[in-house]
């Protein structure tokens, strides 16, 4: 198992809109809303569950020990 940050993960998402040719095609191909996409990569909302599930990716949280 590897740990990415929510940084990250929009990382990931550019990558794969990029690969996809559009924002447009990654939504159709994966089912994920456009509007939300966008926000994700626009940084106004953090990568909701339909996102992290069509990147293939899931949640966990660690917690720190300090």
């Amino acid at each position: 198992m590897r740990i990415v940050e929510l940084k990250d993960v929009v990382q990931l998402l550019r990558a794969e809109v990029r690969r996809a040719g559009s924002i447009t095609a990654w939504c159709n191909k994966t089912g994920v809303h456009r509007t939300t996409a966008t926000k994700v990569l626009n940084n106004s909302i953090p990568p909701t569950r339909s996102i992290i599930k069509a990147l293939k990716l899931r949640t966990v949280f660690v917690v720190s020990e300090d």
